[in-house]
């Protein structure tokens, strides 16, 4: 069933722009960091509630529940509009209150201002135009509001598995890195490793008796930063430069503190992998280590969790999720928006390879020096925030 012009056109009077700012100061003034989503859960289907929706719960173990809310024809394929309420931990250096969303100069401040409570308003104001449309026998739409996002990934995980991606057409996920200037239909991966230096203890005055871990994986840290690191062919990353792979320590720690000669130093690696390239690349840091010939019995180990392997993943810039999202776009801002790849593995990559379905992620955000994700004096221009929403309400409506 597709929807004429004069409907898809027809939510605009149904959507109050304003609505957006109002709702995403309000969720912002609620603290989410990781595992503490509960709260702003409970506030988010409470202000489903008033607006005539059914929202749900879904249990996510060691975090605060997913929010589920299905409005329309089940009989249809439906489209899923997703985002997460969990934001990072609050990092030092914020002049502004976290926690107040003050409005400076046309800059909304907050923790998930820009990551990704201002999507997640959009995502809901739109649903609500949608609904006071009457379009309920011509539409099938989900709205997901999921937990974990910024530590593994859970909240959307517990949605896969519990079957409510079944009968699904598209997914757009309501984060924009770049705002609407572009649509991220795809993302790198990123392989994580683990890599265990082993050297022999001594005591600290006299090291020439022992073999130092720490300084032994000093060398396979300057040696991996060294890799050759791959392309995309014909592929842009979100900045719109072209798509490369990256790699970086995450962690390293060896020793004990004490006046002792380490005998084990630890780092975490993560290479950042592109679509169309290889995934598991531990045999080239094998080799790579393999050439620094590290002093006597010091040996390397390799862990990896596949809980923590995002694929990378590209949905096709011909797909209708992406046609209806860049021609959406054009006609609320009057620009076409560029088609990128991601560079940081999301609840996207999940979406495309476990549940298997075309999925976008485009909204509200910023790029260059304002693009503050994770970082103090996070802010996103309020002038995005009502055509964000509006673009969404017209992607579902073209798709359905």
């Amino acid at each position: 069933m597709t929807l004429d012009a004069s409907e898809i056109s027809g939510f605009e009077r149904h959507l109050d722009e304003s609505e957006v700012l109002s709702l995403a100061r309000d969720m912002i003034r609620i603290p989410s960091v990781f595992s503490t989503e509960a709260r702003l859960g409970e506030f988010i289907a409470s202000r489903l509630e008033s607006w005539g929706f059914s929202p749900r719960f879904v249990e996510v173990p060691g975090y605060g529940p997913d929010v589920v809310v299905d409005y329309g024809n089940p009989d249809l394929p439906k489209i899923v509009l997703a985002g997460h309420m969990d934001t990072v931990e609050v990092m030092s250096g914020w002049e502004h209150d976290p926690f107040r969303a003050s409005v400076e100069d046309g800059m909304l401040y907050g923790l998930g201002s820009l990551d990704m409570k201002c999507g997640l308003a959009g995502l809901m104001v739109a649903l609500k135009a949608i609904r006071n449309m009457g379009l309920e026998d011509k539409v099938h739409v989900s709205f997901q509001a999921v937990s974990g996002e910024e530590k593994d990934g859970d909240g959307t995980r517990t949605l896969i598995r519990a079957g409510e991606f079944e009968n699904t057409r598209a997914v757009i996920v309501g984060e924009g890195f770049g705002g609407l200037k572009v649509v991220t239909a795809g993302r790198r991966g990123g392989s994580y490793y683990e890599i265990d230096v082993r050297g022999r203890s001594a005591h600290g005055a006299t090291p020439h008796k022992g073999i130092n871990a720490v300084v032994e994986a000093s060398k396979v840290v300057l040696a991996l930063s060294g890799m050759e690191m791959s392309r995309a062919e014909g592929v842009l990353a979100d900045s719109l430069a072209p798509l490369t792979e990256s790699q970086t320590v995450l962690l390293m720690h060896g020793g004990t503190g004490s006046l002792t000669v380490p005998e084990k130093c630890s780092m975490k690696v993560v290479r950042c992998t592109v679509p169309g390239g290889r995934i598991d690349i531990s045999e080239d840091f094998r080799s790579v280590i393999a050439g620094l010939g590290l002093e006597g019995s010091a040996e390397v180990t390799f862990k990896s969790d596949p809980k923590n392997l995002y694929l990378p993943h590209m949905t096709p810039p011909d797909s209708p999720i992406v046609r209806a999202a860049v021609e959406s776009i054009r006609e609320c801002t009057g620009s076409p928006p560029t088609v990128v790849c991601g560079v940081s593995e999301a609840d996207d990559n999940l979406i495309a390879h476990e549940a298997h379905v075309p999925v976008i992620c485009m909204g509200p955000g910023e790029s260059g020096a304002l693009a503050r994700y994770h970082q103090s004096e996070e802010a996103i221009s309020v002038a995005q925030l009502g055509p964000a929403a509006k673009v969404f309400a017209r992607t579902v409506l073209r798709l359905s």
